[in-house]
């Protein structure tokens, strides 16, 4: 296959942005100029490494963190490897090229990506943690460091299984639908972009790079990026792009059915000549058929030319649906379970013992040395993520809103971690046994210098991990109680079918989700009784509408809104929801429910004499009434909050 080059207009022998070398968009980049063709994260250089004696940069101090060498160089920035003195944790570190720097549109689109990545924030994206310059003028940014290789370098060793293809769609397809609702466009979607690092026990966990090129809204629909320009690698642009016109969500919907094409045919629908043949194929030639470069379920053919469809209206209209389509697909690829080792196999019998044996020795519990009131708790941290964590606690809560300090210890920090936080959440004993989860409190973190941020980010990403298959598996009748249980859970909504809380973050529910999809699937696959297979199907039908609702913020903001959940909606504000769609939802909410700004406005009111005669309580029970019915009220849940934290400072 021709190798794919990033072109920035669409004529004329410019430098390349892909290589940085100057030749025509046409010709593939020669092996001189694939030295510095991608930026790369982690432990795949393009390139090999300067002497250190001639890059000023190897050695010197970068805000906390120390430069040890370079890792790739790119048309538009090099990445080093950078390391913290003290906690030492490990980041990449983007510099924008010093002949770019008197480049305003470029110098934006450096800051514009940086922008967007820490916009979305999400696991299959990498992350970016400090924008900065050096004294000197030079833009960088701090972001994550990967350690794996690219999609690219994967399939040039051979063709994905389909079962694991199906499984990077499918997280893509997460990590997209989550940037498309922040109101990112990704624009320049290719294998050379997509990385597959090792993570929870998988090797192909996805990270997804390089938003140099992403396209921003606002919440009034300004756009950064340029919507002129002819921008993107042509293998893989929409017809959309390859004329220069607007983009949108469904733009990167066509660029990862060009993908989903390659990884499912071995080979793109258009892929070779110049640069014009290709845009030209991209707007006029219908692909061939998927099926006839390799064996594909009709089902599976559909949805990848529905994805490749010439006009964005007859594509998938998001990242949700395409996922919905490829799903039933790699359902039907999960793997049966493993036989158990015959009796004479001893090596495999070993190997089984010593498997359940690991399984069983507990492992040492994570704790954080909670510094809130006169005398230091140590409590065992139930789960940590980039944003925060969540402490286990029965009682002797610290008071929500309160500013706390945490102590971070492990193996992998040089020195503890230090944290500012503030406590979002408490979960009593009877909220814990409704949620079927720990009673205690979560942590927000604040105030996070860029080092502890990265440290942080590389703790959680360390402690994330599939659970061990500790449990045999399921009875006929274990089974059949497990589907009852979930049933019930279905009736009472997509929160109680999730088991999570009416406040968890977006991470907390992906992660549920995606527990739980696996379980049932797994059962469906395997059904262990008549009954067990249209059951599986049904929760899983439900476990759509519930991720659907609860997975993105936009839905989720118009599904806790009628809900009166204003905590829920809290969370959604908090994720990036523009005001533009909060206001307009709530004009909905007035228009559909008339009675709700009556009664919101009623109980403030009793709220405002409550709380000027003194009695709190009744304050606060009248101010949480009025934020139930009308939960999009972004002043009163601010107010709330703020009188929230006045009362526990006194």
């Amino acid at each position: 296959m021709q190798e794919p080059g990033k072109v920035h207009e669409s004529a004329g022998a410019t430098a390349c942005l892909r290589c940085g070398a100057p030749h025509a968009p046409s010709y593939p980049c020669t092996p001189a100029d694939a030295a510095a063709r991608t930026l790369v994260f982690g432990g795949c250089a393009a390139a090999p490494p300067p002497d250190a004696g001639a890059d000023p940069l190897v050695g010197a101090q970068v805000g906390s963190f120390r430069i040890v060498r370079m890792l790739g160089r790119g048309g538009m920035g090099t990445v080093y490897l950078a390391e913290h003195p003290v906690i030492g944790s490990r980041v990449a570190i983007k510099f924008l090229n010093e002949s770019m720097a008197a480049d305003a549109e470029l110098v934006q689109r450096f800051y514009d990506e940086a922008r967007a990545v820490n916009l979305i924030g999400h696991e299959n994206i990498v992350g970016v943690y400090d924008l900065a310059s050096l004294p000197s003028g030079r833009r960088y940014y701090v972001m994550e460091l990967l350690e794996g290789e690219t999609l690219a370098e994967r399939l040039a060793r051979g063709p994905l299984p389909r079962s694991v293809a199906l499984q990077v769609l499918l997280q893509l397809c997460d990590a997209l639908q989550c940037a498309h609702e922040r109101g990112v466009v990704h624009r320049d979607l290719k294998p050379e972009n997509v990385f597959l690092v090792p993570r929870r026990g998988r090797p192909d966990f996805v990270k997804l790079v390089d938003f140099g090129i992403a396209k921003l809204r606002s919440a009034t629909g300004h756009a950064t990026g340029g919507s002129s320009a002819i921008i993107g690698t042509p293998e893989y642009m929409a017809p959309e792009q390859c004329e220069g016109g607007p983009v949108d969500a469904r733009t990167d919907v066509y660029a990862l059915g060009v993908m989903a094409y390659e990884l499912l045919a071995g080979r793109r629908p258009f892929d070779s000549g110049p640069v014009q043949k290709l845009l030209l194929a991209h707007l006029r030639e219908p692909p061939p058929p998927p099926s006839a470069f390799a064996d594909l379920e009709p089902e599976l053919e559909a949805a990848v030319l529905r994805a490749l469809a010439k006009a964005p209206a007859d594509r998938f209209q998001d990242m949700g649906a395409l996922a919905e389509a490829l799903r039933p697909a790699a359902a039907r690829l999960v793997r049966p379970a493993a036989p158990t080792p015959a009796a004479g196999d001893r090596r495999a019998a070993e190997a089984e013992r010593a498997r359940a044996a690991a399984a069983a020795r507990p492992e040492p519990e994570l704790t954080a040395l909670l510094r809130a009131g006169p005398v230091p708790r140590r409590l065992p941290i139930v789960e940590l993520t980039r944003a925060g964590l969540y402490l286990r606690a029965d009682d002797d809560l610290p008071p929500l809103f309160a500013r706390v300090k945490v102590e971070l210890a492990h193996a992998s920090l040089r020195a503890p971690l230090v944290l500012a936080a503030e406590v979002v959440r408490h979960v009593t004993r009877a909220e814990a046994a409704a949620f079927r989860m720990a009673p205690g409190f979560a942590l927000q973190l604040v105030d996070l210098a860029p080092a502890a941020r990265a440290a942080v980010a590389g703790l959680a990403d360390a402690l994330r991990r599939e659970p061990a298959p500790t449990s045999p598996p399921p009875s006929p009748g274990g089974a059949s109680a497990r589907l009852e249980v979930l049933e019930r859970r279905a009736a009472e909504g997509p929160y109680a079918l999730l088991g999570m809380p009416p406040d968890a973050d977006f991470p907390e529910v992906r992660r549920a989700a995606r527990a739980l999809r696996e379980e049932l699937e797994a059962l469906r696959a395997r059904p262990l009784a008549p009954d067990h297979a249209p059951r599986t199907g049904a929760l899983l039908a439900r476990l759509d509408l519930a991720q659907g609702a609860l997975g993105t913020p936009a839905p989720r903001l118009a599904h806790d809104a009628r809900a009166g959940n204003w905590r829920g909606v809290r969370r959604c504000l908090a994720a990036g929801v523009p005001d533009a769609l909060r206001d307009a939802r709530r004009r909905e909410l007035h228009e559909a429910e008339p009675a709700r700004a009556a009664e919101a406005r009623r109980q403030l009111a009793c709220a405002q004499v409550a709380r000027k005669l003194g009695n709190v309580e009744a304050a606060r029970t009248a101010w949480e009434a009025a934020l139930v019915a009308d939960p999009l009220d972004a002043a009163a849940v601010e107010g709330y909050v703020a009188f929230r934290r006045e009362q526990e400072r006194r």
